[in-house]
């Protein structure tokens, strides 16, 4: 009967470690992060918004914990933790059943540096992160004249009109100049309605990509779509300086083979 209450009460011990374990893989008391995307918005010289976002519409797992939200920025090596800037943002966020997003600015940025960054989302030892790199913009070229541009080889005088483009995959806003058959229209796609930052902007192909998730996250993403031939080697600089926005051509290569140089300029609406 001693032996047999013995064994019992070792059981009863093996047991009550089990449970307190919180790495065990007992299904009722789940440990889980949620999968975050890292993604950047208004990249300028010195400056840099990152962003994170999750989205937990698909996600399985819907129970009562909470996780904690933040970014880690590195600089150098991109393979180097060493100097790890850790921002965690405060509070925690609930499992819910819908989309997040978060972000932090940096700023007192090197031009034309690549930095490494990630957003995360943590859940006691359970961490999701999604490394990946930016380069702030580089510094633009000069130019004193300015509503002045030439078209490989050929100058022209510009006269800036702003307006809407015609509908969502063509952004929200247009810079339009030039007399046929050099019309140029700069289209950028920014948030909140708002208008292109100091930056350099990148070229797409087409159209903005409105697919989904896509709509909200590459808006302010220092893209520019250029109707008559932009291409993902086109790169122009923007200068914001809230009352004026200046468009500048930097041997700026369109998908025909024309080169921009030159810079126009309107005032803010």
């Amino acid at each position: 009967m001693k032996k047999l209450f013995a064994f019992l009460f070792i059981g009863f011990i093996i047991n009550s470690c089990s449970e307190s374990n919180p790495f065990s893989d007992d299904v009722s008391e789940p440990i889980d992060a949620p999968y975050v995307r890292s993604y950047t918005t208004y990249t300028s010289q010195n400056s840099v918004t990152i962003n994170g976002f999750v989205d937990n519409i698909n996600n399985a797992y819907s129970g009562s914990q909470t996780y904690t939200v933040g970014f880690k920025f590195r600089s150098g090596d991109e393979f180097d933790s060493s100097n790890d800037i850790i921002i965690e943002l405060p509070g925690s966020a609930g499992y819910y059943s819908n989309q997040r997003t978060f972000s932090t600015d940096i700023s007192s940025l090197e031009p034309n540096t690549t930095y490494y960054y990630t957003c995360y989302t943590m859940n006691g030892y359970k961490v999701e992160e999604d490394w990946e790199s930016f380069t702030t913009s580089e510094i633009a070229c000069t130019y004193t004249q300015i509503n002045s541009y030439n078209v490989s080889g050929t100058s022209y005088n510009a006269n800036v009109i702003i307006d809407d483009p015609s509908c969502c995959d063509s952004g929200n806003v247009r810079f339009r100049f030039g007399t046929w058959p050099n019309i140029f229209e700069i289209n950028f796609n920014e948030l909140n309605n708002g208008y292109p930052n100091t930056g350099q902007y990148f070229g797409v192909d087409s159209m903005f990509d409105t697919t989904y998730i896509e709509r909200e996250l590459t808006k302010s993403n220092n893209q520019v779509l250029i109707d008559n031939g932009s291409t993902s080697e086109t790169e122009i600089f923007v200068e914001n300086d809230g009352v004026t926005i200046t468009i500048i051509f930097c041997d700026t290569l369109l998908g025909n083979g024309d080169v921009l140089n030159g810079k126009v300029s309107a005032l803010i609406p």
